[in-house]
């Protein structure tokens, strides 16, 4: 028998309204992210670490400050942009072209204010699939914090996600980031990290977040921002805290962007929401905080000291051997 306790919100938001549809529900637990369609962002042929936060089949959340630039926020369109998609279960992953990207209006480089990109991509008409954004922070019983990589990325084989479950946030979370001490509804913030697929030395932040509504129900509602570093390295084993920027505020942005409609997920039916198609986060200092390096993009090509310095584009022979 099925409970049809869930609703979901499917945001309009091109025209500031919302619909209510019932939503299957389910026993909730990590293990059930991997039934979620899942992306992980490809530039030039090389594995990021850079995760998407799929909407539907077609277009997804990305951090702006994964894609390359040729000045403030001119995408580098030279480079090579792709996403390897997995529909989720037993679905085999597949590469698709990006073919559209729209950095929010609002995203600031120095500080990861709105840093969100949207992509679109040509994707096979014969998958489709829809996700739903969490739009109720109050029901978020706890956090999901996922890593999804690529064991090959010839066969675009999947390692095993890496996942860990937390609601804390720790007390230095507002001292080390002015980003989220102006904008603290904005971010999640946790000092966890998995170790990179390229760099067994080093640990990186996870890449998307979900949020369970127990006993029934899972959305995703955060994709990995920033991290900030007390210290120079990402690499060292000083304090680190790894900040994800919420997606429920987002979802009339995308809209307006995509041009067509964006889910989200509550689970209490009279939940009212409603999209702001031009919201951004309040302005943030771009004052360094004494003793703290941030860290922002693709945390496996990035120079580990030094965040404005790439690396040669990382060879992934230390990944393929991974199950």
């Amino acid at each position: 028998m099925v409970n049809a306790l869930g609703v979901c919100y499917t945001i309009l938001g091109l025209l500031g309204a919302s619909s209510a549809v019932q939503l299957v529900t389910r026993d909730v637990g990590i293990s059930d992210v991997t039934s979620f369609p899942s992306a992980v962002l490809m530039i030039n042929g090389n594995q990021t670490s850079c995760e998407s936060a799929l909407v539907d089949s077609k277009a997804g959340f990305i951090a702006a400050s994964c894609l390359k630039y040729t000045s403030g926020t001119n995408v580098d369109d030279s480079a090579t942009y792709e996403l390897v998609v997995k529909a989720g279960g037993g679905a085999a992953a597949e590469k698709y072209a990006i073919t559209q990207i729209d950095v929010h209006p609002a995203y600031n480089a120095d500080t990861y204010v709105n840093n969100l990109a949207m992509v679109q991509f040509d994707q096979d008409s014969k998958v489709t699939f829809q996700n739903y954004i969490g739009i109720d922070p109050d029901e978020w019983n706890d956090h999901f914090f996922i890593r999804h990589s690529l064991s090959s990325t010839t066969s675009l084989t999947w390692n095993n996600i890496i996942a860990f479950s937390s609601t804390d946030t720790p007390s230095y979370c507002e001292e080390a980031s002015r980003a989220y001490s102006e904008n603290p509804d904005d971010f999640l913030c946790n000092y966890a990290a998995s170790l990179s697929v390229y760099n067994n030395t080093c640990k990186v932040p996870y890449g998307v977040v979900f949020a369970a509504v127990q006993p029934d129900d899972l959305s995703l509602v955060a994709i990995h921002s920033h991290s900030a570093v007390y210290g120079p390295s990402m690499c060292s084993k000083q304090r680190k805290l790894h900040y994800y920027t919420v997606l429920r505020n987002y979802i009339g942005w995308a809209a307006g962007v995509l041009g067509r409609s964006v889910g989200g997920f509550a689970k209490d039916a009279d939940y009212e929401f409603k999209p702001d198609q031009e919201y951004e986060m309040e302005k943030a200092s771009s004052d360094e905080v004494e003793g703290v390096t941030l860290f922002s993009g693709d945390r496996y090509s990035q120079d580990p000291v030094d965040p404005k310095l790439a690396q040669v584009e990382p060879e992934p022979a230390q990944a393929s051997d991974r199950q």
